[in-house]
């Protein structure tokens, strides 16, 4: 396809034409096969000569590569495997010694069309097979980045064994001390305070494919949407296990998270542990690091400095249904030092009196204290007092109820049976 072998064959054309054009004079009495067979000469020896003025011309390598695939051709229905291999090793020899014809590709050249096609072929089929697509991502994050898949199995196997802020810990270890993302992992330099009077050239705005945060935001939530129980017609026929779905997509959010905070970017951390609880819980039953990635979340949310009166408080609205879940879910478990560390920091955030997270509070305190009387007569009254104005749907419940602001009607209804249940 270079432009160098295109000029050669119209080259071959314009030959043969010019030196086939005399002696038209044939016998009228020649038959028709004969006719037909000079035909077909003609043309072999068209194609023949065409054939030997581009490989006069092109580069020993690549005189090479074309008489390989050409045996190639001969045997691929009978022997394809024989084939396929054959097919590897002109490509690598092609990849080593990179033909210097114009048009030809470099090694980094090759890598990023290879990277890119791969995101593309991923991107086109995630809707028709979840698992290839995954599959594809993967290829492409480790090929690009020259991530070692043993080095990220070992994370994804973490999982099971160490706590959140463990798993956590070590993916930021690793990309720290990796050659081709340490650098990402620089914090950014402040910001000046005062401009200077010398304006900046514009910089030509960065392609997002290139930008391994990116990358792995869209992969993991792809893959998430399968792990947490959100499975569509489509991947009915995925033969990803799901224990391996929910291991690499917990991993790639927690990569995310890592370089989040070292680029400063407060929100992208946010929702990617609130993302790694969602697939803790639903995906993989390992609630107690579902609540420790919530509170982590509540706490920077809290720690976040916003702009605005509003802004503010949705943002601290936002924790205390973090820290909510979290407390839910620590109950559930038995987790009294992620409960204690829920309910301490819903009662020094600065939000309104929920009735729903006070009720909440005092039925862990009296798990906690093991107030059986508090437990038998107080809370069940507390609790229906809720149900029934969530059953009501009064403007009263938005203003009295946390979980009626942040849930529909049907899932805040759930969460409070929950409660009943811990207390029957």
């Amino acid at each position: 396809m270079s432009a160098k072998h295109i000029a050669a064959v119209k080259d071959a054309e314009k030959k043969n034409k010019s030196g086939g054009g005399g002696g038209g004079g044939g016998a009228k009495g020649q038959g028709g096969g004969q006719k037909g067979g000079n035909n077909n000469n003609a043309k072999g020896r068209q194609r023949k000569s065409q054939d030997t003025a581009v490989e006069e011309q092109d580069p020993p390598e690549v005189t090479e590569a074309l008489m390989s695939f050409r045996k190639v051709e001969k045997i691929v229905k009978e022997n394809p495997s024989m084939a396929a291999s054959v097919l590897w090793k002109i490509t690598k020899g092609l990849q080593a010694d990179p033909p210097s014809a114009p048009g030809s590709l470099s090694p980094t050249q090759i890598g990023m069309t290879l990277y890119l096609s791969r995101l593309s072929m991923a991107r086109l089929i995630v809707y028709h097979s979840r698992s290839l697509a995954f599959q594809y991502y993967l290829d492409a994050i480790q090929g690009r980045w020259q991530i070692d898949p043993n080095d990220f199995q070992g994370l994804c196997e973490m999982v099971h064994t160490t706590s959140a802020a463990q798993h956590l810990h070590r993916c930021k270890e690793y990309l720290s001390a990796h050659s081709k993302t340490e650098k990402l992992m620089t914090p950014p330099p402040p910001v000046p305070t005062q401009p200077s009077t010398a304006e900046a050239p514009a910089k030509k705005p960065a392609d997002p494919n290139l930008k391994l945060l990116t990358i792995l935001k869209e992969s993991a939530s792809m893959l998430s949407q399968t792990s947490s129980g959100v499975h569509s017609s489509a991947s009915k026929g995925s033969t990803i296990d799901d224990r391996f779905v929910g291991e690499t997509a917990l991993t790639l959010f927690a990569l995310v998270v890592a370089l989040s905070e070292a680029s400063g970017d407060s929100t992208g951390t946010i929702d990617a542990l609130r993302s790694m609880a969602v697939i803790y819980h639903k995906g993989l039953r390992l609630t107690y690091s579902a609540a420790a990635c919530l509170i982590r979340s509540a706490e920077m949310v809290f720690s976040t400095n916003s702009l605005g009166r509003e802004e503010k408080e949705q943002q601290v609205e936002e924790g205390a249904w973090d820290l909510f879940q979290a407390l839910l879910l620590a109950m559930e478990t038995g987790d009294f030092v992620r409960m204690q560390r829920a309910i301490s920091m819903l009662e020094s955030c600065d939000i309104p009196t929920f009735q729903d997270v006070k009720t909440v509070i005092e039925v862990a305190q009296a798990v906690m204290s093991q107030d059986n009387d508090f437990l038998r007569n107080t809370a069940p009254n507390s609790l229906e007092y809720l149900l029934l104005l969530l059953q009501e749907q009064k403007e009263a419940a938005k203003s009295e109820l946390l979980i009626c602001r942040r849930t529909s009607l049907d899932a805040s209804m759930t969460a409070l049976e929950r409660v009943q249940r811990l207390v029957s």
